[in-house]
């Protein structure tokens, strides 16, 4: 089901947090340029494009457009209120089903998708964000480099393969070599530690409740994770980055105390990416019809999560190619829900497996006159068209997108399939390259834009010459280590 599921991301459409949590003052520092002698914005921005491309070499992540998009608006809510000096963003679901979202020096953030189990409401998922961009927000891994006693520069490649370390699920190892690195003692490591996640629980608070969700979020979440934490002989990874204990649990409460309470979000887009979770980690094939069938017994019929469910039930239709059954479940679905991208993409994929091109794409083009900018809908179009031999038209579509997204993989990935049917050798070899670089494969990169840059000299495209030459100079001049 897992890989199935994966083979739809145009249909719906965090591994370890970094543990860069180690020491600070209870008072907010004047961060100012000291931080920055030590490690400046710009070599953050570098490691933490390196570091994301390592992760991507390592580790399944998850390329759900709906998904994508959700975390993006996610954290867009949040970053005006999060005191957030970046501007340049980049976004990763880790398809791990531990509870966990981590963020990484240069403005690297993400959720491990099991985190959807956990969290009861987006202010929940939200106060853990927002948590995360407190971290980033005070710099705390150039503080901690600067606090342990001014280093060589080897002590950030040695902080940035712990974190990695912990990202690919070798948490035990990777938080050994965090205190090696530091060269300090586990006791006063933790103690830091503690210091660093009450800050940016304070500073997350406040960029909570700024964007206008509950403060009771936060302690809530914290008590879940708790939870979590009970029965398991091993803490979720969440918990050995970032320690809860009930004494932060009430300081969480106590801080929310202070402010008025919100009205919970629950949105569509949560009920469906719930459910899709439970469906990849928890419910196996022959649990997952049964259970939505309950659980639209359980739902006030037409709700929304009465709606999410039947999506839920579609579905698994396409996953068992049986597209007249998935068909017939969405004629149910009333409005608003049909109205949704969610709903939309569904009805086009399994249109798509009854081979009805045309009739996806009408569906398709009427959804984008009102969301033109939708992620999901357009990959989902640009979906139907390779499904329909139109290479041409999808090449058009996946070129617009990728300059939409320029980091998104899964998108070079697929122009590189399109152009290549569509016999645009230097686009294809170009988008590989792209592919490649952003999933941490440089050498083999670097060959394809060499082939791209060989077809365009040949061409005498002499725009794209120039384009390529320097994307290759670039990614030629890209670290592939920490150590480099």
């Amino acid at each position: 089901m897992k890989h199935r599921i994966a083979g739809l991301c145009c249909l719906l459409a965090g591994l370890s947090q970094s543990p860069a949590t180690l020491s600070a003052s209870s008072e907010l520092p004047d961060l100012g340029d000291s931080a920055s002698s030590y490690v400046s914005l710009q070599q953050e921005h570098d490691l933490g494009r390196l570091w994301l491309r390592q992760l991507r070499r390592q580790t399944a992540t998850i390329e759900l457009p709906l998904a994508n998009q959700f975390l993006e608006n996610l954290i867009f809510r949040l970053i005006p209120h999060s005191d957030v000096k970046l501007s340049d963003f980049e976004f990763v679901i880790v398809d791990r089903q531990e509870l966990n979202a981590f963020a990484v020096p240069g403005g690297i953030i993400g959720i491990n998708f099991g985190i959807l189990l956990h969290a009861r409401d987006e202010d929940e998922l939200s106060a853990v964000l927002a948590h995360e961009l407190a971290h980033l927000s005070q710099r705390h891994f150039a503080r901690q480099i600067e606090n342990a006693e001014k280093q060589q520069p080897v002590a950030i490649a040695a902080l940035l393969a712990s974190i990695l370390l912990i990202a690919t699920n070798n948490a035990d190892a990777g938080f050994a070599g965090l205190v090696t690195s530091q060269a300090a003692s586990v006791q006063s490591q933790l103690a830091y530690s503690r210091d660093w996640e009450r800050e940016a629980d304070r500073i997350g608070m406040k960029a909570l409740v700024g964007a206008g969700l509950d403060p009771n979020a936060m302690p809530s979440m914290f008590q879940a994770m708790l939870h979590a934490n009970r029965f398991n002989k091993r803490p979720p990874e969440f918990l050995l980055t970032h320690p809860v204990t009930e004494t932060r649990v009430a300081d969480a409460a106590g801080r929310a105390a202070n402010y008025p309470r919100r009205p919970r979000l629950t949105s569509f887009e949560f009920d469906v990416l719930k459910n899709l979770a439970m469906m990849r980690y928890q419910l196996n094939k022959a649990e997952q019809q049964q259970h939505f069938e309950h659980q639209l017994t359980l739902e006030q019929k037409n709700s929304q999560r009465y709606a999410a469910a039947q999506i839920a039930l579609g579905l698994i239709a396409a996953e068992n190619n049986q597209p007249d059954q998935g068909l017939k479940t969405l004629k149910s679905v009333v409005a608003p829900w049909r109205d949704h991208p969610a709903f939309i993409t569904l009805k086009a994929e399994l249109l798509i497996q009854q081979q009805q091109y045309k009739q996806a794409l009408s569906l398709l083009d009427d959804a984008l006159i009102y969301q033109p900018q939708d992620f999901q809908l357009q990959s989902t179009r640009a979906r139907v068209l390779v499904a329909s031999g139109n290479f041409s038209e999808a090449t058009t579509a996946l070129k617009a997108l990728s300059e939409q997204r320029p980091d998104n993989p899964h998108i070079w990935r697929k122009l590189a399939e399109a152009a290549g049917k569509n016999k645009q050798s230097i686009l294809a070899h170009r988008a590989n390259g792209e592919y490649l670089f952003a999933i941490g494969f440089q050498a083999k990169a670097l060959r394809q834009m060499e082939l791209a840059l060989k077809s365009a000299k040949k061409a005498q495209d002499f725009q794209q010459e120039a384009t390529i030459s320097r994307r290759v100079r670039i990614m030629a001049n890209s670290p592939t280590s920490f150590g480099n």
